[in-house]
């Protein structure tokens, strides 16, 4: 039941038709091929403007529609302000989560593609400051959940690699504490798509 319900979550920006549901699965019948992805997210964390690193591995049939897992963590310090024993502290945010994600092509033409993909975070944050003997404590910690809808547009050159550019929307749920800081915010995304898959391929049939 948990393994359909992402799985609809991930879908929903597809728009869920017959028609497409019909084209994945005649693409899910292509051998699949192994994907390698590298992407920064830019975005925003309340007034901050900051950048997620993020690296994905999957599956890719017949071009069109990818599937994975990747884990994107923040490189940006956010910091903040805490009071700590009566005593304003500045703090700073940690944050990282596990992305399974689908990726669908719905625009092929040459080296050009746009895509659509979409991802669903689950991780953890926390923030964190460091007391008078310089250890590391936590202030507040949580448990976060993310969606976050995209589209791409993706150049392909030297056969085995991929360049792309986009935007979108982040939705964040807190579980438990407050972090003291807005995570819903829209997006933008520049990445690098390795195909070690066509590489073997290639190597093999040589």
């Amino acid at each position: 039941m948990r393994s359909r319900l992402l799985l609809l979550l991930l879908l929903l920006p597809f728009s869920m038709s017959a028609q497409l549901l019909d084209s994945i699965g005649l693409f899910l019948q292509e051998p699949p091929r192994l994907v390698v992805r590298l992407d920064v997210r830019g975005s925003f964390i309340s007034n901050s403007n900051v950048r997620f690193l993020g690296a994905k591995v999957g599956l890719q049939h017949a071009r069109r529609f990818q599937y994975g897992v990747g884990y994107s963590f923040l490189i940006t310090p956010v910091e903040q302000e805490v009071m700590v024993d009566g005593v304003t502290t500045t703090a700073r945010l940690r944050l990282g989560y596990v992305s399974p994600y689908v990726d669908y092509a719905f625009y092929q033409r040459g080296p050009w593609e746009v895509r659509l993909p979409v991802q669903i975070g689950i991780g953890s944050g926390s923030v964190v400051y460091d007391d008078a003997e310089g250890r590391t404590k936590h202030y507040a910690r949580s448990m976060v959940f993310f969606y976050e809808p995209a589209m791409t547009v993706q150049y392909r050159f030297l056969k085995y690699f991929g360049i792309g550019a986009g935007w979108g929307f982040r939705l964040a749920i807190h579980s438990s504490n407050d972090l003291g800081e807005d995570l819903t915010a829209p997006i933008y995304i520049l990445g690098l798509r390795i195909f070690p898959g066509e590489m073997i391929r290639d190597a093999e049939s040589r």
